[in-house]
């Protein structure tokens, strides 16, 4: 509604009908004005002038409501008023995104639809933005794919400006078709870690609220890696992190590793890890649960030790028989986290792994195994088990060439480097207002008392926060009505997550029903339809009360001297 036309916009023309409605009420009338805020001062009813100040404050909103709950809401609260003729008046501009036009009621109150006025024009929006991959790397193009669309019934033409931290980084032009939906590729290179505040952007008059779409990245410094050895390290898995500077990892003996420091790496690698101690495995199995992630390869040989016990004890699953016949991977789980835009397009002969020797694994029904590798068979070469907030990925074979393909693959990198990626918790992401906006973040609250807050400039909130474990989540909800940059913080803490905020993108389509449409296509009981131009006070009483006698007799007066000055005519 905040489309405008010689200085009026929607709203205006909305809030003008309303207020010629309720002027023409009688002081012991009582209005209850509904928006799609839901308000708490919404929920009672007003005395003639009161509705009328009410009514000069309500602004635009970025928040939506569909029909149905609203007019259902609206009945609730007349049911209060039992004493009291009543009847709903809707107005709207009746957008076909927004106004469903299979709508359907059977209840007996008397309903007055009125059109307040639909502006047509030309609209471009940026529906969405997201990173192909689930963190940014630093000094690497990382492509962001944007969603753009063009709402009008012409061919547009405009550019998508990319800016980080208030500064441009590209421009790219983008040609559109008559109704188009296109998917633009941006390749972003960071040079810098922290927050990274990514706003898209495009100019396009008069609708703006659709212009800018806001996504919110903190960058990693590093990612780091520890590999827990029993013995020799592992050549491939010191070569893997070798070319990106972004992941640092560390190699320790198994029986010398500092517990104290597990919490400093998003991956732990146990290499063919057959001995460890009960410590060890508490603290292992507390960060798994903590949301760390751990991947377990095979023991080189088929002596085990007490390996089992930690697999038991985080996921119940363990390394069973140990097979040395020659077997190949079939299939991979194609939807799961880690392959996700793995590859832009699956190639039809995909290389997949083989295995010269493996363990079988073994789990319970209840430990939620997901098959990422399968082989031929139906067994699984690479699992992984939810444990707590963490993820356990169980390699059948050991990390060594002779064990199986899996090192030399292309398989063996980028997965190795999703599952350091994916323990890092947030480092991407773009709320909309009205469509459930939610964070799960670490719960690092300083005590019991302190809560989190979203501050921009002079703008502070305290958003809904629930405790799920080492987890908070934060629900925005109506706390938020500016799409933006946010902060948000605890009083007295230095760490800081940037939130990004965004309009909803439901009414960028500025196509409308008109009222034939409406009339034919809805199944609205005891329903009148107003049209834009009619006088909306005079309509809705003729409505109620039909024809006064004395308009009929007048207008019979005045037919009856048009008959008899034409028929003295005539005569003569």
């Amino acid at each position: 509604m905040g489309i405008e036309k010689n200085g009026l916009s929607v709203l205006d023309i909305a809030k003008t009908k309303a207020s010629e409605v309720i002027q023409k009420l009688n002081d012991a009338d009582k209005v209850q004005i509904l928006t799609n805020d839901f308000g708490f001062g919404e929920n009672r009813f007003l005395e003639k002038n009161e509705a009328l100040r009410f009514l000069s404050t309500i602004s635009i909103s970025p928040i939506s409501k569909s029909p149905y709950s609203i007019i259902e809401k609206q009945k609730l609260l007349l049911s209060s008023e039992a004493a009291f003729q009543k009847q709903i008046i809707y107005i709207s501009d009746f957008q076909k995104s927004s106004f469903p036009a299979q709508m359907k009621t059977e209840d007996s109150i008397k309903k007055f639809f009125v059109i307040a006025a639909n502006y047509s024009t030309n609209n471009i929006s940026i529906d969405t933005a997201y990173f192909e991959t689930p963190a940014i790397a630093i000094n690497e193009e990382n492509p962001l794919k944007v969603k753009i669309k063009n709402n009008s019934e012409e061919e547009v033409s405009t550019t998508i400006n990319l800016n980080v931290n208030n500064q441009l980084k590209s421009v790219s032009n983008v040609h559109l078709k008559p109704k188009e939906t296109k998917y633009e590729v941006i390749q972003y290179t960071p040079s810098n870690a922290g927050s990274q505040n990514i706003a898209l952007y495009l100019n396009d008059y008069p609708m703006t609220f659709d212009d800018t779409f806001y996504v919110s990245a903190k960058l990693n410094a590093s990612y780091s890696v520890a590999v827990l050895n029993q013995s020799n390290s592992n050549p491939f898995l010191s070569a893997v992190f070798r070319p990106n500077l972004q992941f640092k990892s560390v190699h320790f003996q198994v029986d010398h590793f500092n517990l104290s420091l597990l919490s400093d790496y998003s991956l732990v690698i146990l290499n063919s890890v057959t001995n460890m101690s009960e410590p060890l495995m508490n603290a292992l199995n507390q960060h798994l649960n903590n949301g760390g992630n751990v991947l377990c390869f095979a023991p080189t040989s088929r002596q085990l030790g007490n390996i089992n016990s930690f697999l038991n004890k985080c996921a119940s699953c363990s390394y069973a028989q140990f097979d040395t016949s020659k077997i190949y991977v079939s299939s991979f789980a194609k939807s799961h986290e880690l392959f996700k835009d793995l590859f832009v397009k699956i190639p039809e002969n995909i290389d997949l792994p083989i295995a010269y020797h493996h363990y079988e694994i073994n789990s319970s029904s209840l430990s939620g195994e997901q098959k990422l590798f399968s082989f031929s068979n139906g067994t699984s070469f690479l699992s992984s088990f939810s444990v707590g907030n963490g993820k356990l990925y169980l390699c059948a074979s050991s990390a060594e060439s002779n064990a199986s393909t899996f090192p030399k693959s292309y398989w063996f990198l980028p997965l190795i480097y999703k599952m350091a990626y994916s323990a890092v918790p947030n480092t991407i992401n773009a709320l909309t207002i009205n469509k459930n906006p939610q964070l799960l973040i670490p719960n690092n609250k300083i005590n019991d008392k302190t809560v989190y807050h979203l501050v921009s400039q002079q703008f502070d909130a305290i958003p809904e926060q629930r405790t799920f474990g080492n987890k908070m989540l934060i629900n925005i909800n109506n706390a938020i009505t500016q799409a933006g940059f946010y902060t948000l913080k605890q009083a007295n803490a230095n760490d800081t997550l940037s939130v990004a905020i965004n309009y909803d993108r439901d009414e960028s389509d500025l196509s409308y029903w008109n009222i034939d449409e409406l009339k034919k296509m809805t199944h609205l009981k005891n329903a009148e339809w107003i049209n834009s131009n009619a006088n909306i006070s005079e309509t809705i009483f003729d409505l109620q009360n039909g024809i006064p006698l004395w308009k009929v007799c007048i207008s019979l007066v005045l037919l009856f001297l048009l008959i008899e000055m034409g028929l003295i005519r005539f005569m003569k």
